[in-house]
């Protein structure tokens, strides 16, 4: 397994291109779709786009790379309003996919030849989503290195963050945290040293993070 990590769009978010025995998951292409295709090699197949929400930073190479591969587009069903190209009225950090996506099962989805197991984390975006693979935690916008995402923005909320939150800390303490913006980490440093996990571990029961 290796997985090549590209932040390299607008706000630095990261682009991960996870390749396992020749096959390819692309996960949040948020632009430049020519430096994600230079990390793929012809041999290699490439079985899906994953997106862990639905913000334009995380989805604006999906339709190119979705033509170019043949290959389906994941989102959650909640977030389908952030991307969808028939909206009349479009949200803030919002932006269409023409790609007509599969909607991710919660718990284990079979996605090409991975498997792959999604863990329904709104409170950013009602859909977003944290995708396990093996030990690799891709958490999009949920987790940060030492801190969350903001739920200000549309369909975003603090109290589900919060019951999203008391899910991952029951996670296991080895997992690898790959975000959506910054540097890499673990769930035990998170516990350790993220404010956010740490209120939630103590508490258990928080309303807010005021």
């Amino acid at each position: 397994m290796k997985i090549d990590k590209l932040p390299i769009g607008k706000f630095d978010e990261n682009i991960y291109v996870l390749h396992d025995h020749n096959h390819v998951l692309i996960i949040d292409p948020g632009r430049f779709a020519d430096k994600i295709i230079e990390k793929i090699s012809q041999e290699e197949i490439v079985d899906a786009v994953l997106l862990t929400h639905g913000h334009y930073d995380h989805t604006d190479a999906a339709d190119d790379l979705c033509e170019l591969y043949g290959c389906p587009l994941y989102i959650h069903t909640l977030d389908y309003a952030l991307i969808d190209p028939s909206q009349k009225y479009p949200v803030e950090a919002s932006a269409p996919v023409y790609t007509k996506p599969v909607f991710f099962e919660e718990g284990v989805n079979n996605i090409g030849t991975f498997q792959v197991t999604v863990y329904h984390t709104p409170g950013h975006t009602a859909g977003s989503v944290l995708i396990q693979y093996r030990d690799q935690l891709f958490t999009g916008d949920t987790l940060f290195a030492g801190t969350i995402g903001r739920t200000d923005l549309f369909s975003g909320s603090e109290y589900e963050m919060a019951e999203s939150l008391r899910k991952i800390i029951h996670f296991d303490p080895g997992l690898k945290i790959l975000p959506g913006h910054g540097p890499n980490s673990t769930i035990a440093r998170e516990l350790a040293s993220n404010y956010y996990l740490s209120a939630v571990a103590r508490y258990q029961n928080p309303d807010s993070f005021r």
